[in-house]
């Protein structure tokens, strides 16, 4: 009878401590957190029409310019009609460099040095927008939530005629709050 009573007691204090557990904080993958930036290419003439970038890279810069990255939310240097961007949670704008048929030209300099030069057209888009942390959970941690995005082609060129080497025509913002992430944010025309 002893033996008996000391096994229930062991299962119940067994079963008391593994009911006390809680589940794993862990984030699930369907759990919505900071969302990423989609962009579509479309064509300037038939508007409703995707078009391909050829070799497209995209290099993100940091605050002063000095800090530079090249994405890889897809694979470099391939032709796309979408990618997605990831904006900076800690500033209220992120800059990054689209570089349209992006190719390594290769030159040897006079003192036999050789020297590696990125070709392609440049293009410098900068998001603006506001942010606002919200906590997801113990798992997931928290979460920035972007609205009211705006985009501005090429930030630095001042004058009122289009810059003539600019690849890109026009910028459409379709989403100012990026919730939804089965959605294009905004549009690119060339």
């Amino acid at each position: 009878m002893r033996k008996v009573l000391a096994l229930f007691f062991i299962l119940a204090i067994g079963a008391a401590i593994f009911s006390a557990c809680e589940k794993d904080d862990i984030c699930p993958p369907e759990t919505q957190t900071t969302p990423i930036l989609t962009v579509g290419f479309y064509n300037l003439i038939n508007q409703d029409a995707n078009k391909t970038v050829p070799s497209l890279r995209v290099i993100g810069i940091n605050k002063d310019s000095t800090d530079r990255d090249t994405l890889n939310t897809f694979l470099d240097r391939t032709s796309k009609t979408e990618i997605e961007i990831p904006l900076m949670t800690s500033e209220n704008s992120s800059t990054f460099i689209l570089i349209y048929n992006s190719k390594d030209r290769i030159d040897t300099l006079e003192n036999g040095d050789i020297n590696v030069v990125e070709t392609g057209n440049r293009d410098t888009i900068q998001f603006n927008y506001s942010r606002k942390e919200r906590f997801v959970s113990r798992g997931c941690g928290y979460a920035v939530t972007m609205t009211e995005l705006e985009a501005v082609l090429n930030p630095k060129y001042k004058d009122t005629v289009q810059n003539p080497g600019e690849w890109i025509r026009s910028i459409f913002v379709q989403d100012k709050n990026l919730q939804d992430q089965d959605t294009v944010h905004v549009k690119i025309y060339h």
